[in-house]
């Protein structure tokens, strides 16, 4: 099959926006691109919250450029989860909702989905319960373009945000991943502001920074401050349970932004220097029949952080991240914990 020209790099800077389940998503700029390459067989690829959005743009860009398109129906957990299979079965590859992180496959492209709600009222909410006069601001792809209101409704509570620089995985300034929270480690900042759905981002950033972190979520309009406190308990418990383990499995990403395969190798010859049984495993998504399937006692997410702690419960035995096997080890203090980042 003839390949598409490369659009290694692209992520979603042009007007022309389209609207799909509550996103913004510039269509105009993935039908000239699927044009200009020529491309007869374009693939679709969203996380789970933009699914529903699929068949509606599929047929969106089949009507507007003639190509074909095939959706990959399998789960996507971030920018670093591309469908390397469909990719090798299309011409262009669309990724929606993430920004691009890393290099990959030359025939993907990022389409960032841009929620529409304002963030004024929200965090003129958080602004009531901030304590610092100077306040890291953080969140999603699908707000940073929205981060400027943020920066002013602050301003009008007599509150200065402060706003960390993108580079290496993160594409935008303000931005965080569930895997790296470098704009928060960049700032002085005694406390921080999330803007965004769920808790584990900001729980990331509290692991990541030891500072109070407030979230404010434009979707339900709620604002809330973290409390780390749950989650410790539980991977405290879970670094207990691993130390009466003697065979581990040490669980290595298939997904490309994801594989940390040096540091695989580096856990299991750091276990096999305490007398434990280390054997590596190669696996696309992780889920708790394989790893009993296995005969492992205990393992080593060195994926997706959230892997080990978002996703715990799922397994019957403990799932540490690298930092925890080292607590475990007694080569670092609990004090000392450390969020799991991929950088």
């Amino acid at each position: 099959m003839a390949r598409a020209h490369s659009t290694a790099g692209f992520s979603c800077p042009l007007p022309g926006i389209s609207s799909f389940h509550g996103y913004d998503i510039d269509l105009d700029w993935a039908v000239d691109l699927i044009r200009k390459s020529g491309s007869r067989l374009v693939g679709l690829q969203s996380p789970e919250g933009l699914k529903r959005a699929m068949p509606a743009l599929a047929r969106r860009i089949e009507e507007i450029t003639g190509a074909k398109v095939i959706i990959s129906g399998d789960p996507c957990f971030g920018a670093c989860d591309i469908d390397l299979q469909l990719c090798e079965a299309v011409d262009l590859m669309l990724h929606l909702g993430h920004a691009k992180i890393e290099e990959g496959p030359d025939n993907v492209i990022f389409l960032e989905a841009r929620m529409k709600e304002d963030l004024e009222e929200v965090v003129a909410k958080a602004a009531q319960i901030l304590k610092a006069k100077r306040v890291g601001v953080t969140t999603t792809i699908q707000h940073v373009h929205k981060l400027g209101q943020a920066l002013e409704a602050l301003k009008e509570h007599g509150i200065q945000g402060a706003i960390g620089p993108s580079g290496g995985r993160i594409a935008r300034d303000g931005q965080v991943l569930g895997c790296n929270y470098s704009v928060a480690r960049a700032l002085d900042a005694e406390e921080y502001l999330f803007i965004g759905t769920g808790k584990f981002h900001p729980l990331g950033i509290a692991l990541a920074t030891g500072k109070r972190v407030v979230v404010a979520d434009p979707v339900s309009g709620e604002v809330s401050e973290i409390d780390t406190d749950h989650m410790l308990r539980r991977r405290f418990a879970a670094i207990t349970r691993a130390g009466d383990a003697k065979r581990f499995a040490v669980l290595v990403s298939k997904k490309p932004g994801q594989k940390r395969m040096n540091l695989a190798h580096r856990i299991k010859a750091l276990g096999e220097t305490r007398g434990l049984d280390m054997f590596l495993v190669y696996l696309d998504n992780i889920e708790p029949d394989r790893m009993l399937n296995l005969g492992a006692e205990a393992a080593i997410s060195t994926a997706c952080p959230r892997v080990a702690l978002d996703d715990s419960a799922k397994y019957s035995i403990p799932i540490l991240t690298p930092p925890e096997f080292e607590i475990m080890l007694g080569q670092r203090e609990w004090v000392d914990y450390r969020f799991d980042e991929i950088e």
